[in-house]
């Protein structure tokens, strides 16, 4: 299943389980490769694997992070009031259909940072709680996102006309391009 919407300011790609767009960002497809074959290749024979590296641009050679992360979700930009309908339904959305971004929160890290959201749980009455794989080509980008001192500006998702403020990143796993 395939389909895409606006969530936390960013373009968003429903996509297939988590083992097969990890594969992806651990493989290192390109969407530099010059052929479908060159890319299928790389992505150990996988034409659906080699199809996503190219739609999404991803590059040959990746800093790659994993983890979890959490995030509270608001009714207003004021982030008075839990959005618990919206919570509940972002979790849903991604433990059904993954999330997939092409340029994940550029406004905090700059162009070209992949995220692979695959898994969400509900933590507190604010909070939920994501599993993530995310590649850059830039290290200084996946530091920025592993490092708990960085903050996320609240963004609006108009999926669910929530309001989310993104709390630390915590990285459990750093894997660097061979």
């Amino acid at each position: 299943m395939t389909s895409s919407s606006l969530v936390r300011g960013i373009r968003m790609v429903f996509l297939v389980p988590a083992s097969m767009v990890t594969a992806v960002s651990v493989a290192g497809c390109t969407a530099e490769a010059r052929t479908v074959t060159q890319i299928a290749a790389t992505a150990q024979g996988s034409p659906l694997l080699a199809e996503v590296a190219q739609q999404i641009a991803l590059p040959a050679r990746t800093w790659t992070a994993a983890g979890t992360h959490t995030a509270k979700g608001y009714t207003t930009e004021a982030a008075k009031t839990v959005n618990a309908e919206g919570m509940k339904a972002d979790c849903v959305n991604i433990n059904i259909n993954r999330k997939l971004s092409a340029d994940f929160r550029s406004d905090v890290f700059g162009p070209g940072v992949k995220g692979f959201f695959y898994k969400c749980q509900k933590v507190a009455p604010d909070t939920n709680r994501y599993w993530f794989t995310i590649s850059s080509a830039d290290r200084t980008q996946i530091d920025s996102l592993c490092d708990p001192t960085t903050r996320y500006p609240i963004v609006h998702d108009g999926q669910y006309d929530t309001y989310w403020i993104d709390e630390p990143f915590t990285c459990t796993t750093r894997i660097g391009p061979s």
